[in-house]
């Protein structure tokens, strides 16, 4: 059985696309009885084959496209400059629990058990997300007044071949890599992982009554990778440096003035962009869009960055129609190849 989640959109919004949402991910995984469970234990690599800017270099500023923001939320974003994760205090922020689906790193997982009974499941963490143990022993989430940790609180439950996650008591953070767009500590979070074979599916849907007007759904795959290493984790030290001198002991938060953000318009005259797509207005995730655009958009005659999807990054075919793929992100020798190719 095939579908996709645009296949939902068409007919949902608002909350009842996350229902739809959780509805499809289980009915597609579902293949045994309804108690199921599948061992998800193992070491798994990122696999950058969809939305590598995304889970790689990360996007450019100005770039909310995607993304169903309030208004609230839009005018933080637009406050933002990269060098705010550069101050020494923010350094090592903990990010949320679920950032993975926006890194490009592999994963870790295993069970913790009790009497042979699995009670939770275990995704390592790193210096900038806390390790998350999914409890599956049916203990009660905390009071809302409870401490948030890095790595939120998580419950879990099996549908057919899926574990259904519930994550809560999260800290503020970004939600996607490198642009500002602010999440909440009242985002709760639904997960469905799913492991086909070699390939594990995790799919977050992220409800934020503060930031977000509709559920922000992601959907990533990672590849068991039975070689994976068992070594420490390198990654659980976070350390910081002064990275701005100009910055140090004056006291200065680097962000930009409401208006100010000279990167707004960054998509529109780039490349094309209407400024609502990019700007995050959740009427344009859906497929109605489209048809606003027809007789009014022009794609652009030339690219100068991020062309290129993962698989024209690996040498081969597949550039947008009438474009070519050679931009300053491809690996150096790639590059010169294609541009001598001309």
């Amino acid at each position: 059985m095939k579908a996709s989640l645009p296949m939902v959109a068409r007919a949902l919004s608002g909350p009842r696309l996350k229902q739809g949402v959780i509805a499809l991910g289980i009915v597609i995984a579902v293949s045994s009885p309804a108690f199921a469970q599948v061992e998800l234990s193992g070491s798994y690599s990122i696999r950058m084959y969809e939305d590598y800017i995304e889970r790689g270099p990360g996007s450019f500023m100005g770039d909310f496209t995607g993304m169903p923001m309030s208004d609230e939320g839009r005018a933080k974003a637009l406050l933002y400059t990269s060098n705010l994760p550069s101050m020494i205090e923010r350094q090592c922020l903990a990010q949320s629990p679920w950032v993975g689906q926006y890194r490009p790193l592999g994963l870790r997982i295993w069970s913790e058990v009790d009497d042979g009974r699995v009670v939770a499941w275990v995704i390592a963490g790193d210096y900038l997300r806390g390790t998350i143990t999914i409890w599956m022993d049916g203990r009660p989430h905390p009071s809302p007044n409870a401490w948030h940790p890095p790595s939120g609180f998580s419950t879990g439950h099996w549908e057919g071949d899926t574990l259904v996650v519930r994550t809560t008591h999260v800290k503020t953070a970004w939600i996607r890599r490198g642009v500002g767009i602010p999440g909440s500590d009242k985002s709760e979070f639904t997960v469905l992982i799913t492991r086909h074979e070699n390939l594990l599916t995790i799919t977050t849907i992220q409800d934020d009554p503060i930031y977000l007007t509709e559920p922000h759904v992601v959907s990533r795959v990672w590849e068991f990778d039975p070689n994976g290493s068992q070594a420490p984790n390198n990654r659980s030290t976070c350390n910081v440096g002064n990275e701005i001198p100009a910055l140090e002991d004056t006291g200065k938060v680097p962000h930009y003035l409401p208006g100010a953000n000279p990167e707004e318009d960054y998509m529109v005259k780039h490349y094309n962009v209407p400024k609502d797509a990019a700007m995050g207005h959740a009427y344009t995730l859906y497929p109605e869009y489209r048809k606003m655009l027809r007789g009014s958009y022009t794609p652009p005659t030339s690219c100068d960055r991020y062309c290129c999807g993962w698989i024209e990054r690996q040498g081969l075919p597949g550039a947008a129609p009438s474009l070519t793929c050679n931009d300053g992100n491809l690996p150096r020798a790639l590059r010169d190849a294609l541009t001598n190719q001309r």
